[in-house]
This record gives C-alpha cells, sequence and structure tokens, in this order.
C-alpha cells in the first residue's frame, strides 16, 4: 500500500485580512485628517504674516499723513504766504491812486474813460 502524505490546504483567514484593511484605511483617513490640520495651520500663519505686514504699511501711511498735514498747514501759513508774495513777487500794499472806488455800481470818472484792459494774450 502506498501512503502518500497529503499536504493539508491552508485556507487564509479573511477575518484577518479584513481588519487590516480596516486599520490600514483608518490609519490614511487618520493621515489624511493630520495633513489637512497641518495645511489650514500653515494657511492661518501666512494670513498672520500678511496681516502683520499691512498693518506696518498702514502705520507708515499714517505717519506720512500725519507728516503731510503738518507741511500743509506750514504751507497754508499766512505769515508765509505774504512773506513770498512781497519777497519774490514784489507785491505790496496798492498805492493810493491803483484803488478804485465804487459808486453807485458805477466807476469813478477818470478811470472810467481809461482804455478797455489789455487783453490775455488769446484771439
Amino acid at each position: 500500500m502506498k501512503t502518500s502524505t497529503l499536504n493539508p490546504v491552508v485556507k487564509p483567514d479573511l477575518g484577518n485580512r479584513r481588519g487590516v484593511g480596516v486599520w490600514a484605511f483608518l490609519l490614511a483617513l487618520c493621515t489624511v485628517g493630520a495633513l489637512a490640520h497641518v495645511a489650514v495651520r500653515m494657511h492661518s500663519i501666512q494670513i498672520a504674516y500678511a496681516l502683520g505686514r499691512e498693518r506696518r504699511a498702514n502705520t507708515e501711511l499714517e505717519e506720512q499723513r500725519r507728516r503731510l498735514n503738518i507741511e500743509i498747514g506750514m504751507l497754508k501759513d499766512p505769515d508765509r504766504i505774504i512773506g513770498i508774495a512781497r519777497e519774490k513777487l514784489g507785491m505790496g500794499p496798492p498805492a493810493p491812486e491803483n484803488v478804485v472806488r465804487l459808486s453807485s455800481g458805477s466807476l469813478t470818472p477818470p478811470l472810467a474813460a481809461a482804455a478797455p484792459p489789455p487783453s490775455r494774450g488769446r484771439k
């Protein structure tokens, strides 16, 4: 009689494989969640840096506006304007003969008969 040894057929346990698949899926899901959390955190840090830059620019612009308002105030100073008018433009108070007085809506006789004012170069 011939004895043959038969190798027993080993059937894999499908329950264990399913468990590994579920664990792999959960691990992948947790990894995706962690990556999403890191991405959101990085985005919030970038926004914070951009906000800091904009606040710094805003502060600089406010300081520039303050300086310009001070400069405008100095340029509008009446004493400065009078000084420029007198020194650079040669202006001064009018002579008494240059003052034109209106009486009842018409010019005084000596100036009314004068020639019309010269044109300003336009034709």
